[in-house]
C-alpha cells in the first residue's frame, strides 16, 4: 500500500520546497509512530546523552547508496560540555536526516553539514537552549548539481537568556540543481540577552538554477541582539576577470572562487584531517561539475 497520502507536499509550509511527495512517489515504506515524517521513516530513533564537561566528535556519513536513507537522533547535551556534530551527506536517492538537541547551562552544539544532494534530501536540525548561557553553531554547505535537491532546515528556540547562536550557510547550485535553505531562530519571551545571528549566502552557477532560502527571526523579548541577512547571486565578475588576467585558466578561475566561497562556512575548530575531508568533497565536486 502506498504512503503518499501521507507524506509533505508543497502545500505543507515546512516542506514548500522540498516535496517529498513526489519525490517518494509509488516506492513502499513502512511507517512507524513518530513525531514527525522522517522519524516515522527511520528505522528508529539514535539517542546520545553527553555528560558535564564532556566533548565528544560525532560524524555522521550519509554515503549509503541505498533508495532511502532515513535517521532520527535525539542529543542531550549537559551543563558545560560541548558535542561537535560533523554530516556529510553524499549518497542515497533520498537521504533523510532529523536531530533534536537540549542544551543544559553552559552547553555548546557546534554543527557543520556537508551536502551533495539528491532526488531529495534533506537534513533537519532542532535546537533547544534550555540553559542560561548556552551556545548554538550552526553552518553549513551544500552542493546542488543538475538533478540534485539539497535542503538544510533547522529551527532554534531560545527558551531562557543570555544564549547565543551563530548561523552561516552557503551553497552553490548549477542548471537543474536546487539549494533550499530554511531557518527560525525563536527568542521566547523570558530569553533575554540572547545573541542570535543567521546568515545565508548562495551562488547561481548557471542559467536554471534555483535556491531557495527561507531565513526568520521570532523574537518574543526585548533586550536581544539579532540579526538575520540573505544573498543569492553569480560569481563576482571583477574577481573573475583579475585572476583571467592573471593567466589562471576559466574554469580553474571559477572553481578557485567557489571553493573561496564556501570553505568559510567550514569552522577552524575541527580537526584537520577533517577539515582536509570536507575541503575534498568540495574540490572533487568542483572537478567533476567543470
Amino acid at each position: 500500500m502506498s504512503i503518499a497520502a501521507e507524506l509533505p507536499n508543497r502545500r505543507v509550509e515546512a516542506w514548500k520546497y522540498s516535496d517529498l511527495r513526489a519525490a517518494v512517489g509509488e516506492q513502499k515504506h513502512v511507517l512507524s509512530k513518530g513525531r514527525d515524517i522522517i522519524e516515522r521513516l527511520a528505522p528508529g530513533v539514535q539517542r546520545l546523552q553527553v555528560g558535564a564537561g564532556e566533548t565528544p566528535l560525532f560524524v555522521e556519513r550519509m554515503d549509503d547508496d541505498r533508495h532511502m536513507d532515513a535517521r532520527s537522533f535525539d542529543f542531550d547535551v549537559a551543563e558545560g560540555a560541548t558535542l561537535t556534530r560533523v554530516v556529510m551527506q553524499t549518497g542515497a536517492d533520498i537521504p533523510l536526516s532529523i536531530a533534536r538537541v537540549k542544551l543544559a547551562k553552559e552547553a555548546r552544539f557546534r554543527q557543520f553539514v556537508l551536502a551533495t544532494g539528491a532526488r531529495l534530501a534533506r537534513i533537519e536540525t532542532h535546537v533547544d537552549v534550555e540553559g542560561e548561557g548556552a551556545e548554538v553553531e550552526l553552518n553549513g554547505v551544500y552542493l546542488a548539481g543538475a538533478r540534485r535537491h539539497a535542503d538544510l532546515t533547522s529551527v532554534i528556540t531560545h527558551a531562557v537568556p543570555n544564549g547565543v547562536t551563530r548561523q552561516l550557510i552557503k551553497g552553490v547550485a548549477r542548471k537543474g540543481g536546487r539549494g533550499v535553505f530554511q531557518g527560525k531562530i525563536v527568542v521566547a519571551h523570558d530569553a533575554q540577552k540572547t545573541d542570535a545571528r543567521q546568515y545565508h549566502h548562495g551562488l547561481l552557477l548557471e542559467d536554471g538554477a534555483e535556491i531557495f532560502a527561507k531565513p526568520e527571526l521570532m523574537i518574543h523579548a526585548d533586550d536581544v541582539q539579532c540579526a538575520h541577512g540573505n544573498t543569492a547571486g553569480g560569481l563576482d565578475e571583477s574577481a573573475l576577470f583579475y585572476l583571467r588576467s592573471r593567466g589562471v585558466p576559466e574554469a580553474a578561475a571559477r572553481a578557485m572562487l567557489i571553493e573561496a566561497f564556501l570553505v568559510e562556512a567550514i569552522p577552524d575548530h575541527l580537526p584537520e584531517v577533517l577539515r582536509e575531508e570536507l575541503v575534498g568533497h568540495v574540490r572533487s565536486w568542483l572537478g567533476m561539475a567543470q
